[in-house]
């Protein structure tokens, strides 16, 4: 059974019904289940970013993301309440659910939290790509390769 269980939610139809699918594993256990919502911020010391502002004319050397990255506490404050919110007829009734807010690239933020929280098992929503996002490749197919504990999909 599982005691740790990561949601990462989107607002999406599909990450609400994984967080149905995650109540329904915890249900009549102290599990506890963590709704991850993913603010992406550009990061400006990837490659791209350099050869355009280069070709711009502009000297970028390494950017602070620490400095530009992270969430100030308001901006935090009012993004978790937006999503308990938006969550609460959902988990009503269930005392075990918190709600975590992360920037950084989807991909990488869930398997990293999924890791450095102990986490046992990710249920997440899946998306229809469509055939040309299908080959690019999804946040849902790349949590299923970096991911070290059981992904649960659900459409």
């Amino acid at each position: 059974m599982y005691k740790k269980v990561l949601v990462p939610y989107d607002d999406s139809e599909h990450a609400k019904n994984a967080l149905r699918n995650a109540l329904d594993l915890v249900r009549g256990t102290d599990g506890q289940i963590t709704v991850l919502n993913v603010v992406e911020w550009r990061d400006y010391n990837a490659e791209t970013f350099k050869i355009a502002s280069r070709m711009a004319g502009v000297a970028v050397d390494d950017v602070d993301m620490s400095a530009i990255g992270s969430l100030d506490d308001a901006t935090e404050l009012e993004e978790v309440t937006r999503l308990q919110q938006d969550i609460a007829d959902i988990v009503e009734g269930y005392e075990h659910v918190s709600v975590a807010v992360v920037n950084g690239s989807p991909h990488d933020s869930i398997v990293d939290f999924a890791r450095d929280n102990d986490f046992d098992c990710i249920a997440m929503g899946h998306r229809g790509m469509g055939v040309i996002r299908g080959m690019l490749g999804s946040v849902c197919y790349s949590v299923l390769q970096k991911a070290t504990v059981p992904v649960l999909v659900v459409k």
